[in-house]
């Protein structure tokens, strides 16, 4: 059975504590969520309607069948 446990992003292959990659996944994570953020904002605009509460978004982590 693999290992299901997610990856440390802080540290690379190698094992040591890597910032400088990590502070870079997380600003390309976040542009990511702002840009889904908006084209749902959008979505629902096209479609008559306004979201008027804060939007929590989980990654799925490869757990598909949860909805």
């Amino acid at each position: 059975m693999p290992n299901s446990k997610k990856p440390d992003m802080r540290f690379n292959d190698s094992g040591y504590n890597d910032s400088t990659a990590y502070e870079a996944l997380k600003n390309v994570q976040r542009q990511e969520r702002k840009k889904l953020i908006y084209e749902l904002k959008e979505l629902a605009k096209s479609r008559g309607y306004k979201i008027i509460s804060t939007i929590e978004l989980k990654a799925m982590d490869g757990d598909e069948d949860e909805i």
